[in-house]
């Protein structure tokens, strides 16, 4: 006789958590209220546990911002989730009700250090504007003091300050901030000024064009990089310099269209910077360089189409059916040589990618090739 009352348990637990289901369902619906269920107040009330909570927000109180005592970092104390204003009588309504910003997961932005010949300089991921107060937090927590700034024309000179153990010299340092070549992207350069320490130094200073020491200037460039990193998930978009904003945004690398209609990469920059990026950027995607002449400014490179890459591979059975040679895909495997030349133009390089082939008038599929390895550089050059 225990089967039956074991059954008639069984089914009266699941009615019962079947009412709840539905009642929960009812209530993410907001229907509740309008459907009278006796005995249910306790559940879908005003006081319930299921109760109706979207005009919450209307009795929410206004708190003022937070104030951080002056000797204490505050870069990173922040509104993150800012009510947008509403639109006034003389602009155009919203279709939907503006949101705050929300909030940003990992940072993913790099932070890496550049040389060439002798120049050196730091590539990070973020805007200017961005990361302007970061910059100055670093000398902040150097114990150095910022003499001048200009965060609209990007530059920022440090006071005077001495190494430890240098008895004989003072030093200071220059900071300038740029657009990288990417979109949202910052160049950082330090240079290096020094002077005798017995003697004063008033006034405005005249800044050379390299630095004394140029080693001196990379430690610092290397410890302001490791700095810049070690804080880089803690970046947030809503933290800037908003004089620092005047600074372009948008970067030093575009997309044009030549006189003949082809499509031409644009580098705002000299040669010697372009011609080092364009190299980086052709290892960083992996594209095999044939041959270069930097005095010509051409690069002859075999370009590799593989439709089948790791964003698009074919599905299980698709994969065993080619592994057993019954489909085949190895002539969807394409390689083109193409050439790069870069034309100097004094403050900034045009860079064209065109077919090696020897024909009268290249083919769709080379054309195609070339713009696809134009946008590839376009989108990994830094």
């Amino acid at each position: 006789m225990s089967l039956p009352r074991y059954k008639h348990f069984t089914s009266s637990v699941i009615s019962r958590l079947t009412v709840l289901v539905t009642v929960s369902m009812l209530a993410g619906c907001s229907l509740l209220s309008s459907v009278p269920i006796p005995g249910m107040d306790y559940i879908a009330g005003e006081e319930g546990l299921l109760r109706d909570r979207k005009a919450d927000y209307l009795e929410a109180e206004v708190l003022p911002p937070t104030r951080i005592p002056a000797q204490y970092d505050s870069y990173i104390i922040d509104d993150l989730m800012v009510i947008p204003q509403a639109p006034g009588a003389n602009t155009l309504a919203y279709l939907d009700a503006p949101r705050p910003r929300p909030f940003a997961g990992r940072s993913e932005r790099g932070v890496v250090i550049q040389r060439m010949n002798e120049e050196s300089w730091i590539v990070v991921d973020v805007s200017p504007s961005e990361v302007w107060p970061r910059i100055r937090d670093y000398w902040t927590r150097q114990s150095i003091q910022v003499d001048f700034e200009n965060p609209t024309g990007g530059i920022l000179d440090t006071g005077w300050f001495v190494l430890e153990g240098n008895v004989l010299t003072k030093e200071k340092m220059r900071v300038t901030v740029e657009p990288g070549f990417q979109n949202d992207s910052a160049e950082i350069r330090l240079q290096h000024l020094s002077a005798d320490q017995a003697i004063p130094t008033i006034g405005q200073v005249t800044w050379p064009e390299a630095s004394v020491d140029e080693e001196l200037a990379y430690d610092f460039l290397a410890d302001m990089s490791s700095y810049l990193a070690d804080i880089a998930d803690l970046y947030q978009a809503s933290t800037v310099s908003f004089l620092a904003e005047n600074i372009d945004r948008s970067g030093k690398a575009s997309l044009v269209t030549g006189p003949q209609g082809q499509e031409i990469l644009r580098l705002e920059a000299d040669f010697s910077r372009s011609w080092g990026a364009i190299g980086r950027a052709l290892d960083r995607v992996g594209v095999n360089v044939v041959s270069e002449n930097r005095d010509q400014g051409l690069i002859e490179v075999d370009y590799i189409i593989n439709p089948e890459s790791e964003e698009d591979k074919p599905g299980f059975f698709k994969r065993v059916a080619t592994f057993n040679g019954i489909l085949s895909r190895k002539e969807d495997v394409r390689s083109f040589q193409l050439k790069i030349q870069l034309f100097d133009l004094g403050d900034e390089v045009e860079v064209l990618v065109e077919s090696l082939e020897l024909l009268p008038q290249p083919t769709l599929e080379d054309q195609d090739a070339a713009a696809s390895l134009l946008k590839l550089i376009r989108n990994s050059i830094a």
